[in-house]
């Protein structure tokens, strides 16, 4: 996939828990789908909102909030801002990537926000991240024992964006909004999130693709077409029926074919109007905006 650095060789030894810095652009997606909303909200209040953009990179580099921040702040410019602790301080919740042959980097936690950073005026492919290095398949004898050893591992998501099935060479080569597929029911998920469903109680690491699971459930139980999810009261009614559908199902039931009940998913019993609420009148907005003004 593409010639890659002696660097980036070299870092193909780097054993699993290790942090490693890397460009946006060396990250390879193990998957070819995100929720263009759940970008486009963060892009619409990262421009009126200027030093959650800094919180957002500090934080995923496991640093805390930013500090500092002004109007000549730059992320491409390290000196113009501070983040409160060392890199990998808080590391448990960074982004995390699979060593691969030749010393790639393969992404398999943070898609999301790796794409807003691509896309997001004033960073893109060149910032550089700190990742989590969480396996290294990099002793794979070829490409086909690579994503076999990857998907025995639950590291990958072959899915397009209707949900069916693709072959890891149709993966695309790099992240952003221009490289990925929308999937509308992964936005959904991700902004029923304390609503519907939330980290799973039970002891445990939190299944991977854990909203990927509830989205590719919702699509055949939810027909999204009569809902106008570029203004307000339509996507919240979407989101009312997301979430309606979502607790409805038993905590014992599984979820579509995931192997993964609706409890080991986070899922609730009952809505949790409040935070429905909130996500309503605080992120929606942005959403509707950065639509309207990009569309």
């Amino acid at each position: 996939m593409g010639v890659f650095t002696l660097q980036a060789q070299a870092l193909s030894t780097h054993k699993p828990g290790e942090l490693v810095e890397v460009s946006l652009d060396q990250l390879h997606p193990t998957q070819a789908v995100i929720g263009f909303d759940q970008i486009y909200y963060k892009l619409g209040r990262f421009a009126e909102q200027r030093s959650k953009l800094f919180d957002e990179y500090c934080e995923t580099n496991g640093q805390g909030d930013s500090s500092r921040v002004n109007t000549a702040s730059n992320l491409l410019d390290l000196a113009s801002f501070d983040c409160q602790s060392p890199v990998g301080t808080h590391s448990k919740g960074m982004k995390t990537v699979v060593m691969g042959p030749g010393g790639a980097f393969y992404l398999t936690d943070g898609h999301h926000t790796f794409s807003t950073l691509w896309d997001q005026p004033g960073a893109g492919p060149q910032l550089k991240m700190w990742v989590k290095v969480t396996d290294d398949f990099s002793d794979s004898a070829d490409s086909a024992t690579f994503w076999t050893r990857m998907q025995h591992a639950h590291k990958t998501w072959l899915k397009d964006g209707n949900g069916q099935s693709i072959n890891p060479s149709q993966l695309p080569e790099h992240l952003g909004l221009k490289n990925m597929q929308n999937d509308p029911f992964r936005s959904l998920v991700y902004f029923t999130r304390g609503a519907a469903f939330g980290k799973p109680s039970s002891a445990g690491v939190t299944p991977e693709f854990l909203e990927f699971y509830w989205g590719s459930w919702l699509r055949a139980q939810l027909d999204i077409a009569p809902f106008d999810l570029g203004e307000r009261s339509g996507y919240r009614k979407a989101l009312q029926a997301a979430s309606a559908l979502m607790v409805a199902l038993p905590g014992t039931a599984l979820v579509g074919d995931s192997g993964f009940n609706a409890r080991q998913l986070g899922g609730y019993s009952s809505v949790n109007s409040k935070a429905l609420r909130k996500t309503v009148h605080d992120k929606l907005p942005y959403v509707i905006a950065y639509k309207a003004a990009h569309h």
